[in-house]
Parts: structure tokens; sequence; C-alpha cells
């Protein structure tokens, strides 16, 4: 009775130790994915909006340079 008492517990703190590394790693990457995106959408935005910019003033120029 002894012997399986303790393997008990010691199986009940593995399986509480897996579920709690599990619960961290997707914390983790959840935050990481977030500041992914956050820092994606900050650099893109003015990196993108000036070759628009260029882009619609060249094809304006065309326009206006056309026989």
């Amino acid at each position: 009775m002894d012997t399986f008492m303790s393997e008990a517990i010691i199986l009940e703190a593995t399986l509480i130790s897996v579920l709690l590394a599990l619960w961290i790693t997707s914390a983790a990457l959840r935050g990481l994915f977030w500041v992914m995106s956050a820092i994606s959408c900050t650099m893109m935005s003015p990196v993108v909006q000036p070759i628009r910019v260029t882009a619609s003033h060249l094809q304006g120029n065309r326009r206006r340079n056309a026989a």
C-alpha cells in the first residue's frame, strides 16, 4: 500500500509539472507572437507608406507626359 501511494504521488507531481510546463510555454509563445506582430506592424507602416506615395507620383507623371 505504501509503494502504491508513493507511485501515485510521483505520478501526480509529474503530471502537474508537465501541464504547468505546457501552460508556461503556450503563454510565452502567445506573448512572443503578440510582440512580433506589434513590431512588424510598426515597422511595416513607415516603410510601405513612402513607397505608395512615390509610386502614385510616378504614375501621375506618366499620365501627364503622355503624348
